[in-house]
């Protein structure tokens, strides 16, 4: 569910838990589906890495016979041999059973293409598994790249889904191979299933209990019969299937029960689901692990619903633990709200039952919340102290006409790249309707879907884009007013950080002021030739932000006594189409100081007749720029 969130079954669960074992026990990893399964290694998180983590290594070993049998399960890096055996160890497993082997790899001073290896021994036999892993060295924990997005089969949601849902609904087996082999030509090769039910609704507003469930499936459920009208008839079997030979992971969507609800019914429900799952599905290779669909928000609700969600996770983690012992266990909340009461305690009693959490947000944090990069830093030391891993789902849409999921801008994306540097794996929501390779026969979103994926592929090329140049980059800055905490930017360091902003009002680059004048002060250090100053402004009309009136530009050489050494008059009509970003600017200055200050003075009051008429305008700016470089 990707709403602006500032984001029953009359089946007898005991007999279908109780047929699920059976088949576990008799049929091992595949469960009558495919080929069974003796070995599954898990790396957490999937190639690639940077070397600023430690490798989660796991690894699953079964046995299928009708007695214990004893293990020696060893672990190498790159070669079989005892000199690079990183692990070593000796279980028995119960018939029917499997168990977990699993050890930590730290990856610094590695950089490079490894391959982690996995050897189970028996009296029996001797079988093997491998992965590859690359070491990227970044200076920090995550790779400023995407390694992975979401997957709507179709948006639960019409009107967000409104760009895309047709064309998703006509999606045959062979459009989605070619989507997943998009995905995969960019180094998306992680795939988390929003939802294999589609069901929407949300907690307390529901008759499930009483009423049955009525959701659709994307599958050919034998739980819940009723499917949704789209072309494919098994589109996870087609995803699947093609990861399987590409090397990727897919993590399906356990939901969507209802919104936000983690009450016991539907962790029964969820229990269910997640056997047939694994029943038709788990003996695909590139079946990662489980993501719960149903959300929440990051303060994790109510006293009621904090328990709520540590009581499921607590039960519904070792029960999928029993059918796959490596798999992990994905949440994505959003972040706001870490700082209510007792939001941190919660977590900590959350956490020890997840192995992924991966929150949205953090590049929209509300007003008097912490800032992204606050939120970021204590959620971080919290799955540190839980030995969670933490994870980003970077949202890369905006809500365009009518709440549409539109695709968000590459310098957003990139911005939320530099920003939030300690997520040891960047996932985006989504692909499906957001991100199309123009190979593909059928493109939901459109061409503005094309574009962004190019726009991609051009930054994996090339890097991000080239700051903004200037003499004032990084220098102190001083306001004279804060801008509203609504939409704080980077606070005043932002306006000399050389990031641009993009036309998006909800960009984090941006510093608003409400009714308010700008005035910035910026010490250069040691008195300089002052040429040209500008200052970056946004002007959208319909959200009520407005160009200053004019900017005046003054210099100092003692940052008490000021003089106005120019005026910029904007010239960009209010009636200008769609939001700009005008840079207003003074030129051939022959002024010289140590000290630029520029007060850019609001229009103070929306003019009648616009929208918002009579109330306060917005200003909004992003970098003062003092002899900028061309």
């Amino acid at each position: 569910m990707r709403e602006n969130m500032f984001r029953a079954s009359r089946i007898t669960l005991r007999a279908r838990v109780l047929s699920c074992l059976v088949l576990v026990g008799t049929n091992g990893f595949c469960l009558g589906e495919g080929p069974r399964r003796d070995v599954s290694l898990t790396l957490i998180p999937p190639s690639p890495i940077t070397d600023q983590i430690a490798l989660d290594i796991r690894a699953a070993v079964w046995n299928h016979g009708d007695k214990e049998e004893a293990f020696e399960v060893s672990i190498y890096l790159d070669q079989e041999n005892p000199e690079h055996r990183l692990h070593r160890q000796n279980m028995r497993a119960p018939a029917g059973q499997a168990r977990l082997c699993r050890t930590a790899w730290p990856a610094k001073g590695r950089a490079g293409k490894h391959r982690i290896i996995l050897v189970a021994q028996s009296p029996a036999q001797v079988v093997r598994a491998e992965r590859p892993i690359e070491v990227l060295a970044t200076g920090q924990r995550s790779t400023r790249r995407l390694g992975g997005a979401w997957v709507d089969i179709y948006h639960h949601d019409e009107r967000e889904g409104k760009p895309f849902n047709a064309e998703l609904a006509r999606m045959t087996a062979s459009d989605w191979r070619e989507l997943v082999a998009a995905m995969h030509e960019s180094g998306q090769d992680v795939l988390v299933i929003t939802m294999m039910f589609q069901n929407f609704t949300h907690r307390g507003r529901h008759r499930i209990e009483t009423d049955g469930y009525g959701g659709k499936a994307y599958y050919p459920s034998k739980l819940f019969p009723a499917r949704m009208p789209v072309a494919c008839d098994d589109p996870l079997e087609a995803i699947l299937t093609e990861a399987d030979r590409l090397g990727m992971h897919v993590l399906p969507g356990v939901g969507n029960y209802a919104f936000f609800d983690y009450t016991p019914a539907s962790l029964r429900w969820c229990k269910q689901v997640a056997a047939e799952l694994w029943e038709r599905y788990g003996h695909h290779p590139s079946f990662y692990g489980w993501y719960l669909s149903h959300e929440k928000t990051g303060s994790l609700g109510s006293q009621a619903e904090r328990e709520e969600i540590v009581a499921f996770f607590a039960e519904f983690t070792p029960f999928v633990r029993a059918l796959a012992p490596d798999k992990p266990v994905l949440l994505a909340p959003n972040s706001f709200g870490y700082g209510s009461e007792g939001a941190v305690e919660a977590y900590k009693r959350l956490l020890p039952h997840l192995d992924i959490i991966c929150p949205f947000g953090y590049h929209r944090m509300p007003g008097r919340d912490l800032s992204g990069e606050q939120a970021a830093e204590l959620m971080q030391k919290l799955c540190d102290q839980a030995g969670c891993h933490l994870w980003m789902d970077l949202e890369s849409f905006v809500f365009g006409p009518g709440s549409s999921l539109v695709p968000r801008p590459i310098d957003d994306l990139v911005s939320d790249f530099t920003r939030f540097g300690n997520f040891e794996k960047i996932l985006h929501y989504q692909f499906p309707g957001l991100m199309s390779s123009p190979k593909m026969a059928r493109q939901p979103g459109g061409p503005a879907s094309v574009k962004l994926y190019e726009d991609y592929l051009r930054y994996l090329r090339e890097g991000p884009p080239k700051g903004l140049e200037h003499a004032a980059l990084n220098k102190p800055v001083s306001l004279a007013a804060p801008p509203d905490v609504r939409y704080p930017g980077r606070g005043a360091k932002g306006l000399v950080d050389g990031l641009r902003a993009s036309d998006n009002y909800r960009h984090p680059q941006w510093l608003g002021w409400y009714g308010n004048d700008l005035e910035a002060t910026i010490d250069l250090g040691r008195p300089t030739d002052v040429k040209a100053v500008a200052v970056r402004c946004l002007q959208c009309v319909p959200s009520g932000i407005y160009l200053p009136v004019r900017v005046h530009v003054s210099v100092s050489g003692d940052g008490k006594a000021f003089k106005e050494i120019a005026t910029i008059q904007p010239t960009l009509p209010q009636n200008a189409p769609g939001p700009q970003v005008p840079i207003l600017r003074a030129d051939a200055l022959t002024a010289r100081g140590r000290y630029v200050r520029v007060r850019a003075v609001s229009i103070g009051t929306i003019p009648a007749g616009q929208p918002g008429g009579q109330t306060k305008a917005w200003l909004f700016a992003d970098e003062v720029l003092v002899n900028p470089v061309d």
